[in-house]
């Protein structure tokens, strides 16, 4: 591990038809490689229906078997901005490596995925993507807090990575880095809760629609594409989500 590592947690956003072929296996890993980790697990709730409450019973059992992993559980369904936001929120430190919880890290010759992972946090300072994709990011509070939360009013899956993309280009005058790291295996599952309706695959098509024909228009002149597929200007201003963050980071220590 890098002697200049600053502490940093894990986010890892679930929901039941992900808990035995996807969840057990990631968080098994993670403590595997890294047993004194701090994990953050945000547990979705169905979009109809009611919590199943034997999977309630089971995902609060495996969370309590390992050391230093939090489960936050949504009993209805929720955006996925939200989830990533308050995954955030919840975690202890001001990184936060934030995880689908389709993927699998594995290890190789000694080196394992937390070890590469832990010199590209080093190397790179802030929010940044791993080997392109938000199945795998850095989020950097601080930079949370300047650009803005992810979208909350984005209720379902999809979009909110595009979002915040174009508002960090807005704020910064850069985009958001990409580093490469080894060792980490995104499935892309398509397993989906039934209760939204579905745009692209798995995400749904209220997001699509309100980014596309609310939130941002297309432009000729000026704009910026950034992930979306036509540069476009925002023409549906944000609200201050979590406004006192930025005074409780500056201020907890005084308690």
């Amino acid at each position: 591990m890098p002697q200049d590592l600053t502490p940093y947690s894990v986010v890892i956003t679930t929901f039941d038809k992900r808990f035995e072929a996807f969840l057990v296996p990631l968080v098994s890993e993670i403590k595997a490689q890294r047993p004194n980790l701090e994990v953050i697990v945000t547990i979705n709730g169905p979009g109809k229906g009611v919590f199943n409450e034997d999977y309630r019973s089971n995902v609060l059992a495996f969370c309590a078997k390992h050391a230093f992993v939090y489960p936050t559980v949504f009993p209805n369904f929720q955006s996925l901005a939200k989830m990533w936001n308050r995954g955030v929120l919840t975690a202890s430190n001001e990184r936060v490596l934030i995880l689908n919880d389709d993927l699998q890290v594995g290890s190789n010759e000694g080196n394992c995925f937390f070890d590469c992972f832990e010199r590209a946090l080093v190397a790179q300072a802030g929010t940044f993507k791993i080997n392109g994709s938000f199945s795998h990011f850095v989020a950097d509070k601080r930079e949370l807090i300047e650009v803005g939360f992810f979208d909350e009013r984005l209720l379902g899956l999809g979009e909110e990575d595009g979002d915040f993309f174009w508002r960090y280009y807005q704020k910064y005058q850069r985009e958001i880095p990409s580093l490469d790291v080894p060792l980490i295996n995104n499935v892309q599952s398509d397993l989906a809760d039934d209760g939204y309706t579905k745009g692209i695959r798995t995400a749904s098509l209220f997001n699509r629609d309100f980014v596309q024909l609310v939130k941002y228009k297309n432009t000729l002149l000026g704009g910026y594409r950034g992930m979306f597929d036509k540069k476009v200007k925002q023409s549906l201003e944000d609200e201050k989500q979590y406004p006192y963050e930025l005074f409780y980071l500056d201020n907890k220590n005084k308690l």
